[in-house]
């Protein structure tokens, strides 16, 4: 039995994993803003697909040839690309891509015409009890 021995990134994975941490950071944050402004509960299926690829490549390791992996080190080759992703983030692309699928096939289109409520807020001064 053979532990999995963590090899160091190389300069090229370290920028590749922090345009895909801020990708990913992107997509939660603007399914997040757009289901709070829509009210539709559909955007956070993508949020959460965001989060699992955020997860994925922040928990990512590279394994020497040969060890056992576990959960976090195998995965799928890109062969395009020449990225490898671990189940994690391959699950957090899924998801991600499943949601705003559903989101845009179920997202009701207004009428012409028909505006949307606007969220309203509460004025700052209602805060100030005196």
């Amino acid at each position: 039995m053979i532990a999995a021995i963590s090899l160091p990134p190389t300069p090229g994975d370290v920028v590749i994993g922090i345009l895909a941490l801020l990708a990913a950071c992107l997509v939660t944050s603007v399914s997040l803003f757009l289901g709070r402004r829509t009210r539709n509960w559909l955007h956070g299926v993508t949020a959460l697909g965001g989060l699992l690829i955020a997860a994925g490549v922040v928990g990512q390791r590279v394994a020497a040839g040969g060890a056992r992996v576990g959960p976090w080190d195998a995965g799928i080759a890109v062969p395009v690309v020449g990225l490898h992703l671990d189940p994690v983030t391959a699950a957090g692309v899924i998801v991600a891509l499943g949601g705003v699928t559903v989101t845009l096939l179920v997202e009701r289109v207004p009428r012409e015409g028909e505006t949307r409520r606007p969220l309203l807020h509460r004025p700052l001064e209602d805060d100030d009890a005196v």
